[in-house]
């Protein structure tokens, strides 16, 4: 089993990837890939 999101990343992290996301600097697949998570979560 996984290790849960949480766990991998703290939570400033998971924000500055989303942050970049949102900036338009980093596409959604590559940062999923990143957080090891499938684009239905």
């Amino acid at each position: 089993m996984a290790k849960q999101l949480h766990k991998r990343f703290s939570t400033q992290e998971v924000k500055m990837l989303l942050q970049k996301y949102l900036e338009d600097k980093k596409k959604l697949p590559h940062i999923l890939q990143i957080l090891k998570i499938k684009r239905r979560r």
